[in-house]
C-alpha cells in the first residue's frame, strides 16, 4: 500500500517564516486539512535557530549575529542553536499512528526517519551510516547542535552531516533537521557566546572533528541532486505518493 503525502519545494525564506510555515503545516495536518508532508527548504539571509526552551541571552552573542547578517529565530522543537547557512533543511510532519510512524516514542521516529534520510544518502552514492540507538538522545542543553550526534543520526566519513530537533503535539510528529553542505565553522565560533562554545568545543568546530558538510567532505552534490534523492527516498521508504508540489523539481 502506498500512503498519500503532500510535498513542498519553497524558495529560501527569512527564519521566522521558515518556523512558522512549519508550524502552519503541522496545524494542517492536525485538522485534517492536509496529508502527511514532506518539506524542503532554505533560509535567505542565513539564521540561527534557538532550541525552544534555550536562553538566547547564553546561547548566541546577538551583537555578532546582527554584524554578520544572521538573523535569530526559536525553533518550535527542542535541541541546541543551528546556524542555518550552505544546507538544505528537510521537515517532516505526520500523525502519531501513521504507520510511517507506527506510534513510537521519540527514537522511533527518529529511526523512521533517518531511514529515509539514509536512502536518500544512498541513492546519491554516498556511503553513510547511522549513529547507534546508544548514542545521546535530543537534549536541551547550550551549545551547538552539530557537537554531538544523537541516536539515529546521519553520519558520513564519521562525522555528523545531519541535525534534527522533533516536537510532537495533538497527535502529530513534526521533525525537522539541517543537512550541511559546508559547515560555517568561523560563523559558529564567532555568534555562540563563549561559555556556552568553550575552547574544546570551538577546537572541535573549527577542526571538523565531529561535523562536516557534504561539500567540505568532497561529495560535488548539489541542492537540487538532493532534493529530488530526498523525495524518491521518501516515497520508497513510507512508501508515499507525493501531491500538491510548490514548483517542479
Amino acid at each position: 500500500m502506498r500512503y498519500q503525502w503532500r510535498l513542498v519545494l519553497d524558495p529560501p525564506l527569512p527564519g521566522k517564516l521558515n518556523m512558522e510555515k512549519d508550524l502552519e503545516i503541522m496545524e494542517a495536518v492536525a485538522e485534517g486539512y492536509s496529508p502527511p508532508t514532506l518539506r524542503l527548504y532554505q533560509w535567505s539571509p542565513y539564521a540561527v535557530s534557538l532550541g525552544y526552551f534555550q536562553d538566547e541571552k547564553e546561547v548566541v552573542d546577538l551583537q555578532a549575529c546582527r554584524e554578520a547578517g544572521l538573523d535569530v529565530v526559536r525553533r518550535p522543537t527542542g535541541g541546541r542553536a543551528v546556524l542555518h547557512a550552505e544546507e538544505l533543511t528537510y521537515s517532516i510532519v505526520v500523525p502519531e499512528a501513521h504507520p510511517f510512524i507506527d506510534n513510537g516514542g521519540v527514537i522511533d521516529a527518529y529511526r523512521s526517519i533517518s531511514r529515509g534520510l539514509l536512502t536518500a544518502f544512498n541513492l546519491l552514492g554516498i556511503t553513510a551510516s547511522l549513529t547507534p540507538e546508544a548514542g545521546e538522545r535530543p537534549n536541551l542543553t547550550p551549545g551547538s547542535c552539530f557537537d554531538t550526534p544523537s541516536a539515529y543520526e546521519i553520519q558520513v566519513k564519521g562525522k555528523k552531516v545531519v541535525g534534527s530537533a522533533q516536537l510532537r503535539r495533538d497527535g502529530i510528529v513534526l521533525q525537522h533537521g539541517a543537512i550541511l553542505f559546508r559547515l560555517p565553522a568561523d560563523l559558529y565560533s564567532r555568534v555562540l557566546k563563549k561559555d556556552c562554545r568553550n575552547i574544546e568545543l570551538k577546537k572541535q568546530v573549527e577542526l571538523g572533528e565531529k561535523a562536516a558538510g557534504l561539500l567540505d567532505l568532497g561529495f560535488n552534490i548539489s541542492y537540487e541532486r538532493m532534493t529530488r534523492a530526498l523525495v524518491k527516498a521518501f516515497s520508497i521508504v513510507v512508501p508515499a505518493v507525493f501531491s500538491s508540489h510548490d514548483r517542479q523539481l
